[in-house]
């Protein structure tokens, strides 16, 4: 092989390296997700949990299983798979977030970063569009992030929501005598799988 040929060979195997060592991979949420939105009410402190829903992820993770950067990530959550203990809250839920013409709450990522917080742990701050009731509101998740032994992802945080934000009226109850704060959270806690 001619000397010029063997610099151009070794210098793109050099320059393509680092890339393979970082390649896109495809990622779903695994067994066991869990989100539950937490809220207040005139009378009590009120929480509603889906255990089903859909997320898909493109994450960025070295050969040596350092997390990277995040691509892509949307997450689809079915209004009727949000449950309390009460039927009778659930149906007013379903009713304020107007489930019957928009079924499911969706967030897409528009940029994310990754910070390393030693050892398998990253801080993650995850922008993007949430739409609730069919009103989108730009929010940002801030979460935990762990690269497991077995390859998975485990993404565990929190974000603040309001109902003035989507337009959405505050359900109430029993008369009137019970009604929802505006404000509310919801956790999530997933494991992204390949």
């Amino acid at each position: 092989m001619h000397t010029t040929t063997k610099f151009i060979v070794v210098t793109f195997a050099l320059a393509i390296l680092p890339i393979l060592a970082k390649a896109q991979t495809s990622y779903h949420v695994g067994a066991k997700p869990e989100m539950t939105l937490y809220g207040t009410s005139t009378l009590h402190d009120w929480t509603m949990t889906a255990h089903a829903f859909t997320a898909t992820a493109q994450f960025t993770v070295t050969t040596d299983n350092q997390l990277t950067a995040i691509s892509s990530l949307t997450v689809d959550v079915t209004v009727h798979n949000l449950k309390s203990d009460h039927s009778g809250m659930d149906d007013n839920a379903y009713e304020a977030l107007k489930a019957d013409h928009f079924k499911t709450i969706v967030f897409h990522l528009t940029s994310a970063s990754v910070t390393s917080s030693g050892g398998n742990k990253y801080q993650i701050a995850a922008a993007g569009n949430l739409t609730i009731a069919g009103v989108t509101h730009a929010e940002t998740l801030h979460a935990t992030g762990v690269v497991n032994a077995d390859g998975s992802i485990s993404v565990s945080g929190s974000v603040p929501i309001k109902l003035s934000d989507f337009n959405i009226e505050r359900p109430s109850f029993m008369l009137g005598t019970m009604k929802v704060g505006d404000a509310m959270t919801l956790n999530y806690s997933l494991i992204f799988v390949k």
